[in-house]
This record gives C-alpha cells, sequence and structure tokens, in this order.
C-alpha cells in the first residue's frame, strides 16, 4: 500500500484529538494493525496531546503529519516552543524512560525530538507484509525452474553463471551484511551500556530487571552450549596442542592493538570489547560528553534502518544460493538441515519446560494453569514469526491473565522485546557448532567458549528488526572462522528457526516478568492463580 503524505494542522483541543485518534485508527487499519495494538497506540497518542495540551494551552497549534521514509510509515505530531517532552518520566521514577532513542528498535513507541524550536513525537509502524514463508517458498519454486534452463543451455555455460555471477553475488551480499552488522552491534552495545548507566533512562527496578534479563540469556546460551557440543561430536582430543595455540590465539585477537583495529580486522569481538569500554567511559562522564553519547543513540537508529532497508533483499538472495546449489550438487546441504532443526526444537522444548516448572513452584501456580495462560501467545509466534504482530497479546497477557502491574508492563515489555531473546541465542549457538561439525572445523575449548559468548552478546546487541538474526550468522560464522557456504545456507533456511525463536522467546519473557513481578511486589498472586478456560479465552 503506498503512503500518502499528509499534513493537516489543528488546535489542542478536546474535539481535535478525538478528530487525530479517529483518523490515527484509520491509517493504522489500513496497514492491518491487529486489534490491540491498535488501541494502545490509539490510547498513546491521545495522552501525548493531552499532555501537550495542558502544558500549552488548547489554543496552541500543533501540526498531524502522516508519511512515510523508505517505505516505513509513521505519523508525527509536532508543536513549535520551549522544549517539553510529554513522553518524559519523573527524575525519581523507580523504571525509567524506556521511551528514550535506546528503543528506536521497537515500532509504535513514541520517540521524542527537539530541533529548531519545534518538539517532535514520532510513532512508526510496519506495513502488513506476506508471511515469511511464502516468500520463501517464492524464492525455492523460483530457484528449482530456473535450474531447469541448464538442460537447454550450451556446455560450460552453467559454470559460467555460477562462478561468475551467483558466486559474486553471495559474497557480495554476505559482505555486505557483515559490514553492516559489525557497526550495528558497537553502538547496540554501547547503547545499552549507557542505558543501564544513565539514571535518567533507568531508574532501580529498571535496572535491576535488565541485568536479570541479561543474566537468564548468558546462563540458557551456556548450559545449551555444553548441550549442543555433546550432541554435535565437537571433541576435544586429537591435536590438543594445535587447538590449544588456535584457542589462545582467538582468545588474545580479542584485544585489538589499536583503537582502529576492530573497524579495520572484521572482529566481532573486538567489537564488542570496545564498545563495552567505551560504553563505560560514556556513562562515567556523564554531561561533559552529552553531545557524544546522543551521536551513538542516532547512529544506532540509522544502522538500524539500514539493516531493514537491506533485509528487503533476502528473498533474491535465498533464490541464488539455492540456484547456485542445485547446480553445484550441494543440494544435500540444505536438507541435511533437519538436524540442526530437530536439536533445535528439542533443546527449546526441554528448557521451556523446566522454566515453566520452576515459575510455577516459585510462585505456587498450577503448571497447566501457567501453561493455558501464555499458550496463546506462543501460538501467534509460532503463525507469525513477528514480535510486532503478537504485541498485544502479549501485553494482555501480563497484566490480564498473569496479574502483573501494568506499569511494571509498560516498561518491562519493551526492555525485553529488546534485549531479552535467549532462544533466539541458542538458535545462533545451534546453527554455528552444527556447521562446525558438518564443515569439520577445527575447534578447542576456547572456541566453545568464544562462540557461547559471541552467540549471547550478539543475541542482545542485534535489534528485533528484519534481517538482523541473518546479519548476526554473518558476524558469528566469521569469528568462528566457518565457510562462507554456511552462511549463505543459514540465511537461507533462517526463517524456519525464526518461528520457533520468536514463538519461545515472546513466552520466556513473560515468565521471566512474572518472576520479577514478584521480586518487585508487582504481582498479583489471585490472578495469576486462577485458572483459565481456552475454549473461551477468558479467566474462569
Amino acid at each position: 500500500m503506498r503512503i500518502i503524505p499528509e499534513k493537516q494542522k489543528y488546535n489542542l483541543t478536546a474535539a481535535s484529538v478525538d478528530s487525530v485518534s479517529e483518523d490515527l485508527k484509520g491509517f493504522l487499519n489500513s496497514l492491518g494493525m491487529q486489534r490491540k495494538n491498535l488501541l494502545a497506540v490509539r490510547i498513546a497518542a491521545e495522552e501525548i496531546m493531552l499532555a501537550l495540551r495542558e502544558h500549552f494551552g488548547e489554543d496552541t497549534e500543533f501540526t498531524y503529519t502522516k508519511n512515510s521514509f523508505w517505505g516505513k510509515p509513521y505519523v508525527a505530531i509536532s508543536v513549535d516552543g520551549e522544549e517539553f517532552n510529554p513522553l518524559e518520566k519523573e527524575a525519581d521514577d523507580l523504571f525509567g524512560d524506556h521511551t528514550n532513542a535506546l528503543f528506536q528498535s521497537i515500532d509504535s513507541v513514541p520517540l521524542y525530538t527537539y530541533e529548531h524550536g519545534i518538539n517532535v513525537i514520532t510513532m512508526k509502524f510496519s506495513k502488513k507484509e506476506l508471511n515469511p514463508i511464502v516468500k520463501l517458498l517464492f524464492a525455492v519454486i523460483a530457484a528449482l525452474l530456473i535450474s531447469l534452463i541448464k538442460f537447454i543451455l550450451p556446455e560450460g555455460a552453467i559454470d559460467f553463471v555460477r562462478d561468475d555471477v551467483l558466486t559474486p553475488v553471495n559474497n557480495t551480499f554476505i559482505g555486505m551484511m557483515v559490514t553492516v552488522e559489525l557497526p550495528l552491534v558497537f553502538f547496540s552495545v554501547t547503547s545499552g551500556i549507557l542505558g543501564v548507566g544513565n539514571s535518567s533512562i533507568f531508574g532501580r527496578i529498571g535496572r535491576t530487571m535488565v541485568l536479570y534479563l541479561i543474566r537468564i540469556v548468558f546462563l540458557i546460551t551456556a548450559v545449551s552450549g555444553l548441550v549442543i557440543a555433546v550432541l554435535f561430536n565437537l571433541s576435544m582430543g586429537g591435536e590438543e596442542r594445535i587447538k590449544l595455540h588456535g584457542g589462545l590465539e582467538m582468545l588474545l585477537g580479542i584485544i585489538p592493538k589499536s583503537l582502529i583495529e576492530p573497524f579495520t580486522s572484521d572482529n566481532p569481538m573486538q567489537i564488542v570489547l570496545m564498545a563495552v569500554v567505551i560504553g563505560c567511559t560514556l556513562v562515567i562522564l556523564g554531561d561533559r560528553v552529552k553531545t557524544l553519547s546522543r551521536l551513538n543513540f542516532e547512529a544506532n537508529a540509522l544502522m538500524i534502518h539500514i539493516t531493514d532497508i537491506i533485509s528487503k533483499f533476502v528473498p533474491f538472495f535465498i533464490f541464488f544460493v539455492i540456484l547456485n546449489l542445485i547446480w553445484s550438487n550441494e543440494l544435500h546441504v540444505i536438507l541435511s538441515m533437519w538436524k540442526p532443526y530437530l536439536t533445535f526444537t528439542v533443546l527449546l522444548i526441554v528448557i521451556h519446560l523446566f522454566m515453566l516448572a520452576i515459575v510455577s513452584m516459585r510462585e505456587s501456580v498450577s503448571f497447566i494453569t501457567l501453561f493455558k495462560k501464555i499458550l496463546p501467545t506462543f501460538l501467534i509466534g509460532l503463525g507469525t514469526a513477528s514480535s510486532t504482530a503478537l504485541s498485544g497479546e502479549c501485553a494482555d497477557c501480563l497484566t490480564k491473565r498473569l496479574g502483573i502491574n501494568s506499569r511494571l508492563v509498560e516498561f518491562g515489555h519493551p526492555i525485553g522485546y529488546v534485549i531479552f531473546m535467549p532462544y533466539t541465542a541458542v538458535n545462533f549457538l545451534v546453527c554455528a557448532f552444527y556447521m562446525a561439525h558438518y564443515y569439520k572445523v577445527q575447534v578447542s575449548l576456547l572456541w566453545l567458549v568464544i562462540g557461547v559468548l559471541l552467540c549471547a552478546f550478539v543475541a542482545i546487541a542485534t535489534p528485533p528488526v528484519p534481517g538482523g538474526a541473518i546479519a548476526a550468522y554473518t558476524v558469528i560464522f566469521t569469528q568462528l572462522g566457518l565457510p562462507h557456504q554456511a552462511i549463505a545456507i543459514m540465511i537461507s533456511t533462517d526463517i524456519l528457526f525464526d518461528f520457533l525463536a520468536t514463538a519461545f522467546d515472546s513466552t520466556i519473557l513473560q515468565l521471566a516478568m512474572v518472576r520479577l513481578a514478584d521480586k518487585t511486589g508487582m504481582l498479583d498472586f489471585e490472578t495469576l492463580r486462577r485458572p483459565v478456560s481456552l475454549r473461551k479465552g477468558k479467566l474462569k
């Protein structure tokens, strides 16, 4: 759907607020937004306009804009005058301000800017797109049909197309993803540290929550790494001196020899280390480097948007990869991906059942009741592979079925959406270890440790935007010395893993939020323990 730019001026009266709210409803409906998400956006927009009216007065004029930027629809509300942020939290807020630029990867979260005497609040959205599985099927079918021309082309023509066209295109795309992902990881890690360390962004409970979620990501990734290494027979035996030397070389290679080396050597661990150092330094210096901190947030937003643009070319890349594999008689590599997929599925089910049992025992709630309450969110994630699509259902479940205080949900849901993807980290780990097994890559204990740390860091740092996971594969596989062919295969099959990872990540976030709500005294135990009827979709 083509977005027709519109800009209208109103006064901050009650009638204008209602008029803009109704227009926004129609705009969001045209984008195919789900009802629960649409309602949340309308309420947020109304609260913003009411806050502006209270501050500036109802005679003040504001501008309501509908437009798109590089295919990304957005609305903006702008008011001339003194600086006033209607999204700003109190200085002593226990949570913090989750509307900061740190969370620009979240669709529908309002963002405030003040430039040239104009207050601007922007809300961006996603268009309703084809199901990713449909795109994958189109790419596969097209590759299978085009591959048939080998029977009518002269001898040697297929080799020419494969070696001089398909292979360079594949290598160029992978190189492009590495180029984008490395600065994206750098700015995301730095922004994350700035957020956690800055009391104006995260209050006491907010900081506690972020650190708690990050600990869970590393714990699940580490345990999964041990299991996967055994399952894929990544043995430490044999030429141990060679392996030890290679592992030490990899470990020492994390420390850059100059400030620019991390950005010129394509070493992801150096990038992460440098981001941690710079992020911590910016936090220590505080207001003395306020402009530099702001530039970091803006650079992060820029890299997120570039990744989003590149991701639109992924179906074409999948087409080239599959066509290349068919003509190279290597399609069996993709067919063998059932092994890591089955491993990933079983691992997620086991971990998830364990987490359900832990929360069930700690909160004295029936295991079956808890399972039924998070099931609707899981099914939406499994059917769409979209965190945006299940956002409304997830927030609804957290407050109405799990009994978590709405203030904690308002803050914790978007935070978890950005940084809490433990099963995505396991996804990266399973695929990386399987490819090391398949291509017989020489590994060591240090290689395994770095693999676990890298997968966890990248899962936390990479924003949940289209193409983010695909770019992450290039960074992880390059660091671990896996061949480019392995990267191409994973990009082609990632969507199958993404459906599972999205569904399980959304529900483990709900379980983690229950524990956090209990720890902070923001949990309604009566609502949590009340049985639920799946047939009616309501609490009994």
